[in-house]
């Protein structure tokens, strides 16, 4: 499936951004090789460098920051001066994507070794933290508005992922789970909408449905990346089939299933999610079960809604014929995505 334009139009700014960003301040021509450098690790964790402190061109998706411009783009704002905040959300989600891999023990992302895995969790830590403090001095750079919505949107992020992390001691409902996403995967979409708004100096009406079409959209990307973590094509996303459930997370699917489960698959979840290492059996008799409670299709028709109210919202935002074009290829691509 072709890569929507939306996330094809800003790359190289934003890779400039990220590169003037993410410069180490004590080396004298701005860029370090030296591997024990957090500057370096930052810029190898985005995707600029490979394990060796050589350039490369490994960068991740960049949808929020590329939502971000094209939202200021579309409301008539200046997407030069817009440029900060999109570095800055870049740079709060790749924080979180550090930090959660050390909750997580993932030893890969994209292919490539994790922070963690290459420096150690305490480094790890400190290289999250760096991250972090750049976003933020970013952000500021976007004034004061725009500086505010985006650290908000990590509060409630950090708050979604502590929701995630308890959810491994318990068991709850799909309510519950799609609480926890607004938070641990919605608030930075809606905060790239809603700050292209604030830079572009929107009204207040705009603003509101600016958010509720990220919140749509996290929620349809969120569910769609559970559906790939049980039924994923491995030699597409990377994972063998049924990767989440190895990793017992609790993920959409999942949560689905165990409301729908009569007592015998509810003790089959019980007793799969309380072992150290789940087997290639039991991952392919929890996917059975789920097949079987017809979990997979109302995850997808749940996409597939949650597409339908961003389009509701889409509709009543005043873009460009040709924006609203771009963002209808990027709901179709939300809605298929296979990796």
């Amino acid at each position: 499936m072709s890569i929507p334009q939306i996330l094809m139009l800003y790359r190289s700014i934003l890779e400039r951004g990220l590169v003037a960003a993410l410069r180490d301040p004590v080396s004298e021509e701005g860029v370090s090789y030296n591997v024990d450098s957090l500057y370096t690790i930052l810029r190898y964790h985005v995707g600029l460098y490979d394990e060796k402190g050589r350039a490369e061109k490994a960068l991740g998706k960049m949808l929020r920051p590329s939502l971000l411009l094209f939202t200021t783009q579309e409301l008539k704002g200046d997407v030069k001066g817009a440029l900060p905040a999109a570095v800055a959300l870049e740079l709060v989600h790749n924080f979180s994507l550090i930090h959660d891999d050390i909750q997580d023990h993932d030893e890969l992302r994209r292919g490539r070794s994790t922070v963690w895995k290459l420096i150690g969790v305490a480094q790890a830590i400190n290289a999250g933290d760096l991250m972090y403090s750049i976003a933020i001095r970013n952000a500021l750079v976007a004034g004061a508005d725009a500086a505010g919505a985006i650290i908000d949107a990590a509060r409630v992020m950090i708050e979604g992922q502590g929701l995630d992390l308890s959810f491994e001691s318990r068991w709850v409902d799909a309510n519950s789970y799609i609480d926890m996403i607004d938070k641990k995967t919605g608030a930075l979409i809606c905060c790239a909408f809603r700050t292209g708004g604030i830079i572009a100096q929107t009204d207040g009406a705009t603003l509101d449905r600016l958010t509720s079409l990220g919140r749509e959209l996290g929620r349809a990307f969120q569910i769609r990346d559970d559906l790939l973590g049980v039924w994923g094509d491995g030699d597409v996303t990377g994972k063998p089939q049924g990767s989440d459930i190895r990793r017992k997370k609790k993920s959409f699917p999942v949560v689905l299933a165990m409301q729908r489960a009569d007592e015998e698959g509810k003790m089959l979840l019980e007793r799969v999610y309380a072992q150290e290492r789940v087997t290639d059996g039991d991952v392919e008799r929890v996917i059975g079960m789920m097949t079987d409670l017809g979990v997979k299709k109302s995850g997808e028709e749940t996409v597939e809604r949650h597409l339908k109210e961003a389009s509701g919202y889409l509709e009543r935002l005043p873009l460009s014929e040709e924006g609203r074009g771009l963002m209808n290829e990027l709901i179709e691509y939300l809605a298929r995505r296979e990796k």
